[in-house]
């Protein structure tokens, strides 16, 4: 059963073929100039023990109580991993950049992810501007 391991936030992230996932600037809130105001930010979130043998629709959405903010949908592909990891410990790792995402309020905001149409992680970050 696929499984989410890590969400890390971060303020840019990058995917270089061959080399894998970076994340820059790791966050544990955002606190952008201006509450409200517009915040670019980027997540890096990792998936294990999927079944590489056919594809898997995701979807990651970004948002507060109220309001969905950003949301991202697509496709795992098949994936060729011959490396000698077991099943378990396979995976993808997802880097996502959320541009002039409008942040309206300080407060507790949340990035959920779905696989295939289950909910397999929720994960929270605080948001405070820095003019507050």
């Amino acid at each position: 059963m696929a499984i989410v391991q890590d969400v890390i936030f971060c303020l840019n992230a990058t995917n270089s073929e061959g080399k894998g996932v970076s994340a820059h600037s790791i966050l544990t809130a955002l606190n952008p100039e201006y509450v409200p105001g517009l915040f670019s930010f980027s997540t890096v979130i990792t998936v294990l023990d999927i079944d590489r043998t056919k594809g898997h629709q995701f979807r990651v959405v970004f948002g507060n109580e109220t309001e969905i903010l950003g949301k991202i949908e697509g496709e795992f592909p098949v994936i060729d991993d011959s490396s000698n990891l077991p099943d378990k410990q396979k995976g993808i790792n997802l880097s996502i950049n959320w541009s002039n995402i409008n942040l309206k309020t300080e407060g507790e905001y949340q990035l959920t992810v779905f696989l295939d149409g289950i909910q397999l992680k929720e994960k929270k970050i605080y948001v405070k501007g820095k003019n507050q």
